[in-house]
């Protein structure tokens, strides 16, 4: 039987030990197209991604104060930068809002909901541009983390990085900002600890 998309919910969980066995080029594809195909606010979909592989590359994220010497990274056969491009994510929401407009998707008050969100996002400071791009890169990022269960790879979401000096290292755009990396590969770990969750009851509201 197949893996549904509750299996790979429930097997998910955060790898930091790997396999020396490089991914495929057809696997880091099937991954990114997971990525790529996640919902997005206006579809503006302003994730961006950088795929390391190198060898040098990955051993300084592995000891660099740039990851606060996290040295299980220089172990994982790839870490994917994911990034929001706030630049094009303010420009293809402003013209996700025209064509819906001018081909009469939406009208009225919905419509000027949208011009009002629009129009806001423009004019936000980059903190608050980053904060919503981030949200719709989490999307993408948690479609990619379940591909990886049902190809039966690991990957670990890190959130605990030196911004400038990742983007130093990888000559990423100026108008990408880092999200989180994502460290992927063939799990290694001989046990996998129990999640503690917490109940329905505590996070569902009456």
């Amino acid at each position: 039987m197949s893996m549904t998309v509750k299996d790979a919910i429930a097997a998910r969980h955060s790898v930091r030990a790997f396999t020396k066995e490089p991914l495929t080029e057809a696997e880091i594809f099937e991954l990114l197209e997971a990525g790529r195909n996640a919902p997005s606010s206006l579809n503006s979909q302003p994730w961006r991604f950088k795929v390391v592989t190198d060898p040098a590359d990955l051993a300084w994220f592995g000891t660099s104060e740039a990851t606060r010497k996290q040295g299980w990274l220089s172990a994982a056969p790839a870490i994917i930068v994911c990034c929001a491009d706030l630049e094009h994510y303010v420009k293809d929401s402003q013209s996700a809002a025209f064509f819906y407009r001018d081909n009469k998707i939406i009208d009225g008050e919905p419509m000027d909901g949208i011009d009002a969100y629009v129009a806001r996002e423009a004019a936000a400071t980059e903190a608050a541009k980053f904060g919503a791009c981030a949200m719709n890169v989490g999307l993408a990022v948690s479609f990619m983390m379940l591909r990886a269960v049902e190809m039966g790879l690991g990957s670990c979401w890190i959130g605990m990085f030196v911004e400038a000096n990742i983007k130093a290292r990888l000559g990423l755009p100026d108008g990408w900002r880092i999200v989180n990396l994502l460290a992927v590969g063939r799990p290694d770990e001989p046990v996998v600890y129990p999640r503690k969750r917490k109940s329905l009851e505590e996070i569902v509201s009456k």
